[in-house]
């Protein structure tokens, strides 16, 4: 009785503060759009504003117990896209919102009628699809063009309405005949969590606790597809992440597993998993089997991670620091070494290499060469992946730089100094071995700039 007690007047509170906040929207971007009309014809002043009120301000206070994790924000940076997310609640939409770039949705005409939803989405200067002939898909085209121009990418929900939670809905043609069309690529989003706060049909919150996952997944490219197969591509992605682990499901299970070193060490286990983003960005990236080794392992705690997060490789570290190592092998196993990626065996035959925050500590002239012994160290086919900070972004790259210097003074990191090259030197020297090589922004959400190059060996397919 007490719970479906206080589950109601959550559900009150809910109900008030998102009335507060729609009017509060309403107002403040229709003052904000007349002061700045002068100078904004197109209303972005309002899109923007309501983009943020709706998905930071909102989202943020509407329930002080609700917890987003976004995931995958690197690959925002080459857009726009076509945006598709599954749809599950009414709390999908500002979701959404929260990405750091504008985005604007395509939705039905009766979104547009509503008393309040309708002024809010004229506001946001989203897309009416009035209909799925072929001039309401040619209307939403000529804007989601306009949009592009101005660097909004567009939403779709490719199941047209609100889904229970469970399986996916058959997809819309409509989402995917308009990339086609505009030649754009697709982005798939996958929401999780959402259904259990604000189900379909319902006013007021079901859970006050809640942990929503928002999961920006590898893109798909639409060259040379037809739209049955970006369609098929995309569903695939987003039932694959949403059977997938959560971040901090991974990170909880990362915290245990460090927790022999002591309260202090697990803690440090915990925070790092958790806020760096590098860390669920390799397990999407890195196969789920084979061999691969860490270089710059440290205590492991990348092994760690992939392994609380359900891949079974054969990992291998080397480090310069004894400690580290040695803590490394007490809770990992046998694997792990000490030496140095300038002259230590690496071995042949590995499907992955990782070096992460490792490259800057050495010359030039050392990193190519490094580079050079990785290439050889793996299989035709097999996966380099480094990451290293951009010193020439700006403000946040010398913050990144600097950091590093503090942690090679303090004796946390072992180096003689910090000789970071960047993305574009860093990357010249990867294309020189290795093809496919993707260069994407790691540090989303934190105030540093770190990049992240991946490449693949050539193999027999390449050669021919």
């Amino acid at each position: 009785m007490l719970a479906f007690v206080l589950l109601r007047l959550v559900g009150l509170w809910n109900v008030w503060w998102f009335g507060f906040f729609t009017a509060f929207l309403l107002v403040a971007a229709a003052v904000a759009q007349g002061l700045a009309l002068p100078f904004d014809s197109e209303r972005r002043v309002s899109a923007s504003l309501t983009r943020w009120i709706w998905g930071r301000v909102m989202i943020g206070s509407h329930w002080p117990f609700w917890r987003v994790t976004t995931t995958g924000l690197e690959r925002l940076g080459k857009g726009p896209w076509i945006l598709a997310a599954n749809h599950q609640s009414m709390l999908d939409i500002p979701l959404v919102t929260r990405l750091p770039v504008p985005v604007r949705i395509l939705a039905r005409p009766g979104v547009f009628r509503m008393p309040v939803f309708g002024t809010m989405a004229r506001f946001g200067r989203h897309i009416n699809l009035d209909g799925s002939s072929r001039e309401a898909l040619e209307r939403a085209l000529q804007q989601a063009r306009a949009a592009s121009k101005e660097g909004a990418s567009m939403l779709v929900f490719p199941e047209g309405t609100r889904g229970d939670g469970g399986a996916l809905l058959p997809f819309n043609r409509g989402a995917f005949e308009l990339a086609i069309q505009a030649g754009a690529d697709v982005l798939p989003i996958a929401i999780s969590g959402t259904n259990a706060a604000l189900p379909k049909g319902n006013l007021f919150a079901r859970e006050a606790f809640c942990r929503f996952h928002l999961q920006i997944l590898a893109p798909v490219r639409i060259e040379g597809l037809s739209r049955r197969r970006v369609s098929a591509l995309v569903r695939e992605r987003i039932e694959a992440a949403l059977q997938g682990p959560r971040p901090w499901e991974v990170c909880a299970r990362v915290k245990e597993r460090y927790a022999p070193l002591g309260r202090q060490r697990a803690g440090w286990a915990w925070g790092k998993t958790t806020f760096d983003p590098v860390f669920w960005a390799l397990h999407e990236r890195i196969p789920t089997t084979g061999r691969w080794l860490d270089v710059g392992c440290g205590e492991g705690l990348l092994a760690a991670y992939l392994s609380a997060a359900g891949h079974t490789l054969v990992a291998c570290g080397l480090d310069p620091d004894s400690d580290r190592v040695g803590q490394a092998t007490a809770l990992l196993g046998p694997g792990f070494s000490v030496g140095d990626a300038r002259t230590a065996n690496l071995g042949e035959g590995w499907d992955v290499i990782t070096c992460i925050d490792v490259l800057h500590y050495l010359e030039p002239e050392e990193q190519k060469a490094v580079l050079a012994r990785f290439v050889d160290a793996l299989l035709p086919g097999g996966l380099l992946i480094l990451r290293d900070p951009d010193a020439a972004r700006g403000l946040a790259g010398a913050l990144t730089v600097r950091a590093e210097q503090a942690l090679v003074a303090g004796g946390r990191h072992v180096g003689e100094g910090v000789r970071a090259q960047g993305a574009r030197g860093l990357s010249a020297a990867v294309a020189e071995g290795l093809v496919d090589v993707r260069v994407e922004d790691c540090s989303a959400g934190t105030p540093f700039a770190n990049v992240l190059i991946s490449g693949r060996k050539p193999g027999a397919a390449d050669m021919g």
